[in-house]
């Protein structure tokens, strides 16, 4: 004889005479999550609590999206308690719906649009390629990568080399090579003339070159 019944949310079910509950397998689960959330479903009412652990369980938690691959229950929980909440504050007895019945329907309403969502997004998106030896995710190189480092420690070295020239020449060069001010721009702000800046510019820039190639080991031509 079969006997199907519930008791506080949980289904029992009686073969010859013995009951199987379902309560240890969310025991087992409630023991997994993190303590913030083992705190968030024992501040629920009761029933909600096993509203929580059912609605999770129709999920079938333990398929996950890539996305989610290590949290993916954690997530579901997290989702279900802030609808269990919902479900409280909304729930009208006189609505005859018992309070378990009212919090697996909100809580089933939010995982469906939370698990639609997330699953739609993953199905969208492209297995990142990975290397046929080794299994591991494939690098792919930024061709821009180099360059910007390459562009960083040239103008490290160039204000390392400005430190050393006297200070008038330091600013000149600085507002040529790094500030990118024209010859002109130059001129109109020491109050000279262009041609005289051009010279001093091809003074300090022969200076550059010479302590440039002496820190890299090469010798001036």
């Amino acid at each position: 004889m079969h006997l199907g019944r519930r008791v506080r949310g949980y289904e029992l079910c009686a073969r010859g005479g013995g009951a199987v509950s379902r309560k240890s397998t969310h025991s087992q689960q409630f023991r997994c999550l993190p303590r913030d959330l083992q705190r968030a479903i024992l501040d629920l009412p009761e029933p909600l609590q096993h509203a929580v652990h059912h609605a999770v369980a129709r999920c079938q938690p333990q398929y996950a999206p890539r996305l989610y691959a290590d949290d993916w229950r954690e997530e579901l929980y997290h989702e279900a308690i802030v609808a269990a909440w919902e479900a409280y504050q909304t729930h009208d007895p006189d609505q005859g719906a018992s309070l378990y019945g009212w919090g697996m329907r909100v809580i089933g309403q939010r995982l469906q649009v939370f698990c639609d969502s997330v699953w739609g997004a993953a199905k969208r998106e492209c297995e990142y390629p990975c290397d046929e030896e080794t299994g591991e995710p494939m690098e792919f190189p930024d061709p821009n990568a180099f360059e910007a480092v390459a562009g960083r420690i040239l103008v490290c070295a160039v204000q390392q080399v400005l430190q050393n020239l006297a200070p008038p020449d330091a600013q000149v060069g600085a507002w040529y090579l790094l500030d990118g001010l024209s010859e002109q721009a130059i001129a109109a702000r020491l109050g000279v003339s262009q041609p005289a800046v051009s010279k001093r510019l091809k003074r300090i820039l022969a200076e550059l070159r010479r302590e440039l190639r002496a820190e890299n080991g090469e010798k001036s031509p």
